[in-house]
């Protein structure tokens, strides 16, 4: 086993090693679960995995599409494979998860490393900002998207107990242990209202975008507006329910996501709203669809594509005034 640096476990707030931690645990646990590895370990955590269980790590090299039919085999003998590469690449496998697992309902769940804008400098194309658009339509594929530690930590979980395929999208940087609440559960298909202090606004966050929604509340609750916040971890399904909920209840909603305004969060939103005939503005705060994601720092790519808890207000102050309030 080649020598990878283990980062201590009450120490790193980086949600791709307390990945490797979490289910190095279920695996102690469950003798069925294997980790499959496309030669990424070290970078997606895997390599914490493998320390802990160097027989349930199955190496398949730089060779992606192989990893997920690999999975799907491994599931059809009985083990949970948890594959794991970035979530930039799963557009090579795309046919593979599509036929071989999605379509057979096999019980492989997938983690997509590197989500989004905050891969620190990895490159334009090791990011991923568009990826949602394909995964959201594929039939019986449930796509989760974890804010904190704690929450990725009971997704693994969930989808080591919940028979039937899963993709997991796991963001590199660090995020805090938990930002909902101590007695907070997921629940596939269910979001969450994180805080509620009035009908002016709502924001609806999905991933490491719960941390700037968060701070953006406090903002706008200090320029004098009420503000309720919902987190919704499942993409697919999604809670519609919830979202009804608070379009009854406020002015108008701005959406948060790790990914490009189109194909996600958003389009969850408003094909939800219009299905439901609820008419109400929404703002969003994400990506451009139409660029090619950029690298570099987080803060700059976070200024650049107006992502932080100041566009957040600035976004629901220009949406409120064009709803007249």
């Amino acid at each position: 086993m080649a020598q990878f640096s283990i980062p201590k476990r009450d120490e790193t707030k980086e949600m791709r090693y307390q990945m490797g931690y979490a289910l190095a645990d279920l695996a102690g646990e469950y003798e069925n679960i294997v980790a499959v590895d496309a030669d990424l370990r070290s970078s997606s955590g895997l390599h914490i995995f493998e320390h802990y269980h160097p027989d349930k790590l199955v190496k398949v090299g730089i060779a992606e599409q192989n990893m997920i039919s690999i999975s799907a085999g491994l599931s059809q003998e009985g083990f949970i494979p948890f594959p794991c590469t970035f979530d930039a690449f799963c557009r090579r496998f795309m046919d593979q998860l599509y036929i071989s697992v999605a379509y057979s309902k096999c019980n492989v769940k997938v983690l997509g490393a590197y989500v989004g804008l905050f891969t620190g400098k990895a490159g334009a194309t090791h990011q991923s900002d568009k990826e949602l658009g394909l995964l959201l339509r594929i039939p019986n594929l449930r796509v989760v998207e974890p804010g904190c530690n704690e929450e990725m930590r009971q997704v693994l979980r969930t989808a080591a107990e919940t028979v039937g395929p899963f993709y997991i999208r796991i963001v590199r940087c660090q995020v805090e242990d938990n930002e909902i609440g101590p007695d907070y559960r997921f629940k596939l298909g269910k979001g969450v209202t994180v805080t509620d202090s009035g009908s002016d606004v709502g924001l609806i966050s999905t991933g490491y975008m719960i941390k700037t929604a968060k701070i953006a509340a406090e903002k706008l609750k200090s320029k004098g507006f009420g503000v309720r916040l919902d987190h919704h971890p499942s993409l697919k399904p999604f809670d519609a329910d919830l979202l009804a909920d608070m379009a009854s209840k406020v002015s108008v909603i701005v959406t948060l996501e790790n990914h490009c305004v189109s194909g996600g969060l958003f389009s969850l939103v408003a094909e939800s709203l219009a299905r439901e005939g609820l008419q109400i503005p929404v703002g969003t705060i994400g990506t451009d669809p139409e660029d090619f994601i950029h690298t570099g720092h987080v803060n700059d790519l976070l200024a650049h594509y107006q992502m932080t808890s100041d566009d957040v207000v600035k976004v629901a102050e220009q949406t409120m005034s064009k709803a007249g309030i």
